[in-house]
């Protein structure tokens, strides 16, 4: 059996829904009938056999091809299985997944990851605005798992964040781990303005020292911890060689709010 592949027959002229082609939903469901699940968002009908050619027969590996900007919610609500994209994506990728792996070999739009619960997203370039954050609904943000971004990430990545692990290898918008509740935020380069602005409980871990520290969180100076090295173990045996060492400046905070997070900046 080979992945259930879908190629883009050219640039859509309305944004695409792509929620329904997920491994549980497609299952069950010959050719003919996946090709004729809607998923066009305007009065205009749009199915899956206008849009897209078919390819393979194994659901639990679904490959996209050529997809754009105007493809959203692939992999949202996902629950086993893999998602290869091969192009760009829209907003909503993997929002609110519980389970199974997206790895996207471009950009990404608004709302990456947005309340996913578990499981693994990597996204090879940029992901837009709220990476990580509340899906529409939703009271809390991400709640478990992994995303990685190799590019740069939007404003408020980790918006409301509840659980789980943030990689971020380029440049962090404003407000990253914005009203942060818990969890992890790793951002390798620049970040811009009010970073950990409302962060209540979790740990941003910066490589670089912010510009813009905001005047609430309190000094606790340089510090050993065997966190980071227990960290970058795990990373290094993940497959990201991505260096911490042991020691960093801890400064604590949001004292605006709770004030029981962390800003962890590399020593």
């Amino acid at each position: 059996m080979s992945a259930l592949s879908f190629e883009l027959k050219g640039k859509p002229d309305q944004r695409l829904d792509l929620s329904p082609l997920v491994p549980e939903r497609l299952k069950d469901l010959k050719a003919k009938d996946i090709e004729a699940l809607t998923i066009g968002s305007t009065r205009v009908p749009l199915t899956v056999g206008d849009a897209f050619k078919l390819k393979g027969n194994d659901p639990s590996e679904i490959r996209f091809v050529g997809t754009d900007g105007r493809c959203d919610k692939i992999g949202a609500g996902l629950k086993d299985g893999t998602i290869l994209v091969e192009g760009d994506v829209g907003a909503y990728l993997g929002a609110g997944m519980k389970r199974g792996k997206i790895e996207v070999k471009g950009n990404a739009g608004v709302l990456a990851g947005a309340s996913m619960a578990g499981g693994s997203i990597a996204v090879s370039g940029d992901a837009d605005e709220r990476a990580g954050g509340i899906l529409v609904g939703e009271t809390m943000g991400m709640k478990g798992g992994l995303l990685a971004i190799g590019g740069n990430a939007g404003p408020m990545v980790g918006e409301r964040m509840r659980r789980g692990l943030v990689i971020v290898e380029g440049d962090a918008g404003d407000y990253a781990g914005g009203r942060m509740i818990a969890g992890t935020i790793l951002l390798k380069r620049k970040v811009g303005r009010g970073a950990g602005y409302g962060l209540r409980r979790g740990s941003m871990i910066l490589v670089e020292e912010p510009k813009d520290l905001l005047p609430t969180f309190g000094d606790c100076g340089v510090m050993e911890f065997d966190y980071l090295r227990l960290l970058e173990h795990w990373l290094h045996e993940a497959g990201k060689n991505i260096k911490l060492g042991g020691r960093a400046r801890r400064l604590m905070g949001d004292m605006s709010v709770l004030g029981k997070g962390e800003m962890l900046i590399l020593a």
